[in-house]
């Protein structure tokens, strides 16, 4: 048997006793903290890391590759939540009267295959080439505001209306792509500017249930899902006596936005009914976050939010730059691959008990093997952590502290199981069993600088950083693998760690390849660094997300929303007009240089059309919006809603 340990230091801990799910501490914070672990108590079985679906579009196949990679191979996520397009699916007509009865001509597939084919399908390979299998829920959203929309009269009204459309994704995803969702949520964040009261999310599962079952589909519910905890210890609390819910439940689910004392109670809940629970979105995770869900919570399932995007901040686990070229990881999601990277699915949480308040542990077991996690508070002195109760054997060693990761050699643990060694604050230490033969050297980042070009500009330094498990001499070679025709472009060294590139002359892209060796192994990884012949125009995004968008009569105004992503971080003006109204409206827009635009007007059924125009000072771009203004009363049941 081995034991994998992983320390980790946290800002988390200022004014704190003891931390969660920790025996109090027996020592003064001076005294050099002591770990034990305890494999023969057993908590939860870790099931999933996981994040949002996309949150980027338009990827070239070669960045999303990349970026897949990483989220999968580095930082070890296996989990996928997909929002179904609500806003597109079946919606806002209902496909016809008979819930037993799809209508196939009703449903708008376009964004779910999309999101199949660039992000689903491709993550899903990634997580079975390494051996492990994939796990994906569904999620939909139907915000009363902005966003995705309310639910339609047709949906709320009548549960087996909601069923057909939750299984009509459910089998299309599963006949046209071969995947069949692990769980299925009624509603993302049911409560939180939406109309799905307990009452109506349990008559919803006991609806879809059946037919799951019916059809033959592995699908579980995923309940509630609410917006924090304690929201959803009230649903919980309104439906734990519906036994005919229950028993199509497969898991119980929180998010972390706002009160959370009845974590506990929800993980105690679960438990005792047989199930898992999960933390399933925060924007702005940090390590300790995921502490207190494994400890308080007793998660099974934990998620940062999306996968990747060019917002960065805490919504992303990779920031993205709006050329398309290269990718930065959240600084948390070093700290997060500490864990995830080493923590797979299957490992069971353990006792791990501290001395001292300013070291935090858990501990998981998988396959005899242990990995241990540490967290220290921000006024834990740098020094030795003994780690008690590890099995003899060679263990490697590794640390983060919001940035990339450095291995720091193999170690050997002895008869006694005790391990000691040295822990920065703020950082994350891992011991993890070492496999006894040479490991390949880990790419840590690659970037160039700059990362893209606009001509006449021609050059652009290339860098790499690397790490190798048993503390190898490593050896850096770079090439160009692929640049436009007739483009000569030229490195100054290729034996490096950092080359510089000139002769980038022609427009287009350019691809190297960086291996670094560490005279038994080698590893390779890309970047691609794009050459633009001039300033290129903003990108308009997020144009759908207006406010209301379901706009029905005598409701005659919306908020138009829009916003810019510019390359060169120009200051983009924004101006948006009419360019079509029903005859008889009288649109009229407060705000035309600004977003969110009040409009009003909106008093005659039919289609309107908004053109945003975004201008850098150097291009000007446009994006045109149709919006539907619906008669009153016409999603009333029981008329015929396919126009």
């Amino acid at each position: 048997m081995f034991r994998t340990i992983i320390l980790v230091s946290c800002e988390a801990f200022i004014g704190l006793g003891i931390c969660a799910g920790q025996a109090p501490a027996q020592s003064s914070p001076a005294t050099q903290p002591t770990i034990t672990v305890n494999a023969s108590v057993k908590h939860q079985t870790i099931l999933g890391w996981g994040g949002t679906a996309g949150g980027g579009r338009n990827f070239p196949e070669f960045i999303r590759k990349q970026l897949i990679e990483a989220l999968v191979d580095d930082i070890g996520l296996n989990r996928l939540r997909w929002e179904p397009p609500a806003h597109v699916w079946e919606y806002p007509f209902n496909d016809n009267n008979d819930p037993t009865v799809i209508n196939w001509n009703a449903f708008k597939t376009e964004e779910t295959d999309l999101s199949a084919r660039e992000w689903i399908l491709p993550f899903k390979q990634q997580v079975e080439a390494r051996g492990e299998s994939f796990n994906v829920y569904i999620s939909p959203s139907f915000y009363i505001g902005g966003s995705t929309g309310a639910a339609p009269d047709w949906m709320m009204e009548k549960p087996q209306e909601y069923a057909e459309w939750a299984m009509a994704f459910l089998t299309y995803i599963k006949k046209t792509y071969q995947i069949e969702a692990d769980y299925y949520c009624i509603c993302n964040e049911a409560g939180n500017h939406n109309a799905f009261s307990p009452k109506v999310v349990s008559a919803m599962i006991k609806a879809l249930g059946p037919r799951l079952k019916a059809e033959g589909l592995k699908t579980k519910i995923e309940f509630p899902e609410c917006v924090n905890a304690d929201k959803s210890w009230d649903y919980i609390t309104q439906t734990k006596d519906d036994s005919e819910m229950w028993q199509y439940v497969g898991a119980v689910t929180y998010h972390l936005y706002g009160s959370l004392k009845k974590r506990p109670d929800i993980r105690d809940f679960a438990f005792a009914k047989g199930l898992p629970t999960g933390q399933t979105e925060f924007m702005g995770t940090k390590i300790h976050h995921l502490f207190d869900d494994l400890t308080e919570g007793g998660v099974s399932f934990w998620e940062h939010y999306v996968l990747a995007g060019p917002w960065g901040g805490g919504g992303t686990y990779i920031t993205t730059y709006p050329s398309n070229g290269t990718f930065t990881l959240y600084p948390e999601s070093w700290n997060f691959r500490q864990v995830m990277r080493y923590v797979r699915p299957g490992a069971v949480r353990v006792d791990a008990i501290g001395d001292n308040p300013s070291v935090r542990a858990v501990a998981f077991v998988k396959d005899g093997r242990t990995t241990v996690v540490l967290l220290s508070a921000k006024n834990h002195l740098p020094g030795p952590v003994t780690v008690k109760g590890l099995t003899a054997g060679s263990y490697g060693t590794c640390s983060a502290s919001g940035k990339p990761y450095r291995e720091l050699g193999i170690r050997q643990v002895g008869p006694d199981g005790t391990l000691q060694v040295n822990l920065d604050k703020n950082s994350t230490l891992t011991i993890y069993p070492y496999a006894g033969t040479n490991l390949p050297p880990a790419v840590t980042q690659r970037q160039a600088d700059p990362v893209f070009l606009t001509l006449p500009a021609f050059g652009t330094t290339l860098s790499a950083t690397a790490t190798d498990p048993e503390g190898d001499s490593l050896s850096y070679t770079w090439e160009i693998r692929r640049q436009p025709a007739g483009a000569k472009a030229a490195l100054a060294t290729q034996i490096a760690a950092s080359t510089k590139v000139s002769e980038m002359t022609t427009p287009g892209e350019y691809v190297f390849a960086v291996t670094v060796g560490d005279g038994k192994n080698k590893t390779v990884r890309e970047l691609m660094v794009p050459v633009f012949e001039k300033n290129q125009p903003p990108q308009i995004v997020g144009i759908h997300n207006r406010k209301p968008v379901l706009i029905i009569l005598p409701c005659a105004e919306t908020e138009l929303r829009g916003a810019t992503l510019d390359l060169e971080k120009d200051e983009v003006a924004l101006k948006w007009s009419v360019v079509k109204q029903p005859e008889g409206a009288q649109v009229k827009l407060e705000t035309p240089d600004a977003s969110p635009c009040k409009v009003t007007g909106l008093s005659v059924a039919g289609d309107y059309v908004f053109r945003l125009q975004a201008d850098d000072g150097h291009n000007t771009v446009s994006k045109d919006l149709t919006v539907i203004v619906y008669p009153k009363d016409c999603f009333k049941w029981p008329g015929i809603r396919n126009p």
